[in-house]
């Protein structure tokens, strides 16, 4: 394995570890409170997106781009390792 392969490998690892650690950070805590209250009585509250974290947005884009990078790599070394074949000319027999 060349070390430049090696090199890549290593920075996708790295890159892993990072993502999978921003996901798992807990994320802010609110230090208020707040209540929710009815004010009209023919309007339902819809709810909006659930709060993400910045540091889970990153965390999930950085191993997103590990996953990438440790596929090409896979790709790169079974590629690497079968070779070209040679076929034989067209009419002979093998």
């Amino acid at each position: 394995m060349t070390t430049g392969l090696k090199a890549i490998i290593i920075g996708a690892g790295a890159l892993a570890v990072l993502g999978l650690v921003l996901v798992l950070l807990p994320g802010p805590t609110a230090t208020f409170g707040w209540f929710a209250y009815q004010p009209v009585a023919d309007f339902g509250f819809v709810g909006g997106a659930p709060f993400v974290p910045a540091s889970r947005l990153w965390g999930m884009g950085i191993l997103a781009i590990a996953a990438v990078i440790a596929a090409f790599v896979v790709g790169w070394v079974l590629g690497r390792g079968r070779g070209l074949q040679k076929s034989a000319p067209e009419g002979t027999a093998e």
